[in-house]
């Protein structure tokens, strides 16, 4: 079987909150029918925006005359020809797995040697709070999702600790004991200082199991600083097998925060779980909140993972308001449930498509 064309197909989609995501579906067609499905998620906009028919004849020119169950050497020349784009690596991968599953009758996740289990939990993300009014907002956010069964949850901190305190009062008030708290989430953008700070006071509302992010990613020593003030555990995004070395040697990340789309790849997120798990570290599945093709991307992830010791952020497909499947990826109880096979399980829908169909620009 050989691939013989490449489509790129460019959506964008909202978000319950109103903010726009735009993101590109991957088709790779073969000649004998099948179709392997990937997604760059969230491909965010840094100015100017991905040329999809320099991605597309790129892609073309890696598989142009490979057997796509020789996965090993098409994604080394992937990591060779696409070092720049996470996204566009990942977009890649997933659909070249989505097809080797199809090929082989099976799933993803028996691909790569078969889950540990068939599902994960997840959180939902509550953003920033930068006054009362997003945090009145945000608590009515809560009590919608607390009513379909999600009771875990994600709090960005926006640096507004007084607006962060009115929603989890807030919260406290409506459900109690009820409502637990993932993670407060720093984002790498604030000084050590403040972050101490802020959960030494937040904390007295939930105590969260975990820290995400907890200093000014340029700043180690405030790092250090962090990780030597609070007991609970730290997670930090991790891009590149060198920055999972680096945290492994320096000590002051407890776990790992492996997204498809940051690590550029399955086999590259895989490979960082295993450096984690070989300095006795932990892995969470992080977001950049995909659509349904990304998180049952993710979801295969984090079940065939030996080390994922907490809960993951993949709820894309509770956040978004328009999907692309015509079987989106099932949420059950604050879990999301590995898809059946063959490959991830996707099937295209061409009428949800059109709808959110735009072409991926950065201009408004």
């Amino acid at each position: 079987m050989k691939v013989t064309s490449v489509d790129l197909t460019p959506v964008a989609t909202y978000r319950e909150t109103g903010d726009l995501s735009r993101h590109v579906l991957v088709q790779f067609n073969t000649d004998e029918g099948l179709v392997g499905l990937g997604e760059m998620s969230d491909v965010h906009d840094w100015g100017v925006m991905y040329d999809l028919v320099d991605i597309k004849g790129a892609y073309e020119s890696i598989l142009k005359d490979a057997d796509p169950l020789d996965w090993h050497p098409i994604v080394r020349a992937a990591g060779t020809r696409l070092r720049m784009g996470g996204a566009i690596r990942a977009g890649f991968e997933i659909a070249l797995f989505d097809l080797i599953g199809k090929i082989q009758g099976r799933s993803v996740a028996g691909v790569f040697g078969g889950a540990l289990t068939d599902k994960m939990r997840v959180c939902y993300p509550i953003f920033r709070n930068y006054s009362r009014e997003d945090a009145e907002a945000n608590i009515k956010r809560v009590d919608r999702r607390m009513g379909e069964g999600q009771d875990l949850f994600r709090l960005y901190h926006g640096g507004n600790i007084e607006a962060d305190e009115i929603f989890l009062d807030g919260v406290k008030s409506n459900h109690g004991d009820k409502f637990e708290l993932k993670s407060l989430d720093f984002s790498g953008v604030h000084k050590w200082k403040h972050v101490v700070k802020a959960i030494d006071t937040l904390s007295q509302y939930y105590a969260p199991i975990l820290c995400e992010s907890v200093s000014d990613r340029k700043d180690l020593e405030g790092q250090h600083e962090v990780r030597r003030r609070i007991d609970f555990p730290i997670s930090e995004h991790v891009s590149s097998l060198n920055q999972a070395y680096q945290f492994a040697h320096h000590r002051y990340v407890d776990i790992y925060n492996i997204s498809i789309c940051g690590a550029g790849g399955l086999t590259n997120a895989i490979h960082m779980a295993q450096v984690a798990d070989s300095a006795g570290l932990s892995v969470l599945v992080g977001t950049t909140q995909e659509l349904s093709i990304g998180v049952a991307a993710q979801a295969t992830f984090g079940c065939i993972t030996g080390n994922l010791d907490f809960p993951g952020d993949c709820t894309g497909g509770q956040l978004y308001e328009k999907d692309v499947v015509k079987n989106p990826i099932r949420y059950e109880n604050g879990y999301v449930l590995l898809p059946d096979g063959p490959g991830l399980g996707m099937e295209l829908d061409e009428a949800k498509i059109a709808e959110v169909s735009e072409p991926l620009t950065s201009l408004r």
